[in-house]
């Protein structure tokens, strides 16, 4: 609700309230396709593995050959997707967008000094497409959730104390370093 005598620029208001409907009208996938190269053509994108409400994490391969997964800031409820590059979908959230895409880097640069037999290595960051990357190793296993949905009764109680113990100590590790993780559950463990 504007005010009173309020002076309204209608050429912006205009162009924004397009972007609004133009970023809520997007109904296709969010997430890259494969064959997309990032860095350079230093990663290329062979499939999508999962969305979540701040990210999207891709199986890649790096220049080498080698099986990486690429996770990208990419906060669905604020972003749309406009061929690579990522964009608010309203003006009121471009600034707290640039904000969630600092944060991402900088919590990757925290997470790359991490050294944990069960945390996942991070071994590039990087910003293109307006938001930024992390690389990490990808790790063939399945995740905590699909097993137990498959297999209820796989682990016994003595692998479960097991596996309880060492995410404990992962955990223990990332707080002792001042961060969080925010995202603990099933389908974020991965068991080889």
């Amino acid at each position: 609700m504007h005010k009173k005598n309020e002076v309204i620029d209608l050429q912006n208001y205009r162009v924004a309230e397009e972007d609004e409907v133009k970023a809520s009208e997007q109904t296709g996938p969010q997430h890259l396709p494969a064959g997309t190269t990032l860095l350079l053509g230093q990663y290329t994108i062979t499939g999508f593995l999962n969305a979540g409400g701040f990210g999207i994490t891709y199986r890649a391969h790096d220049s080498l050959g080698r099986e990486v997964v690429i996770k990208e800031c990419f906060p669905s409820e604020m972003a749309y997707r406009s061929g690579k590059l990522m964009g608010a979908r309203t003006p009121r959230f471009k600034a707290e967008l640039e904000a969630i895409v600092e944060h991402f880097v900088n919590e990757a640069h925290r997470l790359a000094t991490a050294r944990h037999d069960n945390i996942v290595h991070v071994h590039q960051i990087f910003e293109e497409n307006d938001t930024a990357y992390m690389a990490m190793d990808h790790i063939d296993g399945q995740d905590l959730l699909d097993i137990v949905e498959i297999d209820p009764k796989r682990f016994s109680p003595r692998e479960i104390e097991q596996l309880v113990h060492k995410m404990l100590h992962a955990i223990k590790y990332v707080h002792d370093r001042g961060m969080l993780h925010r995202d603990i559950s099933p389908d974020n463990i991965l068991i080889e």
